[in-house]
């Protein structure tokens, strides 16, 4: 059974207790505060007064931004890319939707490393596939060729990479994304990667198509404008792959959303072509995860820093077993955290970083007197 997002599920909480005059520090936005770039807005208001984009245009998404995604994927892969290679989707969120609706059959199994968004799951499902999720070993955040292994069955069709993660921010290394996609192209199994954090990186982003060539023909990437040019309101997102998938997963399209609305694809086409914003918004991240650093580290909650998007998850298993009982409790002193068993990993919280820095600091106060205070 689909179920509400835990993140929106969050949401609605943390705006009834808005409502109720308690003082809320949300840590569980998956979005940047952060306002889309004037020179994006100025062209979305230049192409709502036009008439041509008051109508339906071409599902898979206007021409000139297609080429620009397929510009900007080029870099990051060995295959010439042109935008028969791109289907413009509604956020990530439909990308996802479309690749495994084209991907999957029935019963058909998709290797989903944890700790995993929360939407990888569903979307397997909402395709009639079935998801299952791969534990990295011990006291890792990572997964190995060992834990796919592990998972595999003749069912298995794909496995979902994430990098940089979300919920923890990690991000593959080449050697360690070489070993897992030489272990996909043996067994050919079908990559999707989420690349959505790409442009948020604190150090360079690896790319699967870059790092192992020969993965290309069975490798679908998954992008937005969302995350980098704080447009999560826009919903423009995208996938990139062979055409025969992109063709598939229009078709899947057309007979959901049908094209993107043409205004939003006009600012997305602006940011992805403007100047570049992306610099600054990893300098403001930056600072704030000094900030979280400085309060969360003499908690012993800063042992696995992000290598880039917005969150931090610390594990909190020494100040309680249980992480939504942990959760709660934050949230009844106005701090909204996710549960790490939302993401499958239990006894961890992730925070999102990506707040105003004032409220950043005060929740992270508020958070701290409140664990400090029930320490093991």
């Amino acid at each position: 059974m689909i179920t509400l997002s835990p993140t929106a599920a969050l949401r609605q909480r943390a705006a009834r207790l808005r409502r109720e005059g308690v003082q809320v520090f949300d840590f569980s936005a998956g979005e940047l505060d952060l306002p889309t770039p004037a020179h994006v807005v100025t062209a979305a208001i230049d192409a709502a007064r036009r008439p041509e984009n008051h109508r339906y245009g071409p599902t898979g998404g206007e021409t000139r931004l297609r080429q620009a995604i397929a510009n900007r994927l080029a870099p990051r892969t060995t295959t010439a890319l042109d935008d028969s290679n791109v289907l413009v989707t509604n956020g990530a969120k439909q990308a996802l939707f479309n690749t495994f609706m084209a991907l999957l059959e029935p019963g058909d199994e998709v290797l989903i490393p944890a700790p995993y968004w929360v939407t990888f799951p569903s979307s397997v499902r909402l395709a009639g596939g079935s998801p299952v999720i791969v534990q990295p070993s011990a006291g890792e955040l990572k997964i190995t060729p060992d834990n796919l292994e592990a998972a595999r069955t003749p069912s298995t069709r794909a496995m979902v990479l994430c990098s940089p993660n979300n919920p923890t921010g990690m991000v593959y290394d080449a050697s360690e994304l070489r070993a897992l996609l030489t272990w996909a192209a043996e067994h050919g199994v079908w990559i999707v990667s989420d690349e959505t954090y790409v442009d948020l990186g604190f150090r360079p982003v690896p790319a699967p198509g870059q790092v192992e060539p020969g993965v290309s023909d069975r490798l679908i990437t998954v992008g937005s404008v969302s995350k980098s040019y704080a447009m999560t309101g826009w919903r423009v997102g995208w996938m990139s792959g062979p055409k025969k998938v992109i063709d598939a997963a229009a078709a899947v399209q057309s007979h959901t959303t049908s094209n993107v609305g043409r205004i939003a694809q006009a600012a997305a086409l602006a940011a992805l072509t403007g100047p570049d914003v992306t610099a600054e918004f990893r300098a403001v991240l930056r600072d704030r995860l000094t900030a979280c650093q400085a309060v969360l580290e003499p908690l012993g909650l800063f042992r696995t820093p992000p290598d880039g998007a917005f969150y931090v998850f610390p594990d909190i298993r020494a100040f309680a077993p249980d992480d939504v009982t942990v959760a709660d409790r934050l949230l009844d002193a106005g701090v909204i955290t996710v549960p790490g068993a939302s993401f499958g990993a239990p006894g961890h919280l992730r925070l999102s970083f990506a707040i105003a820095e004032e409220d950043l600091r005060r929740g992270l106060s508020t958070m701290a007197e409140l664990l400090d205070g029930r320490a093991a």
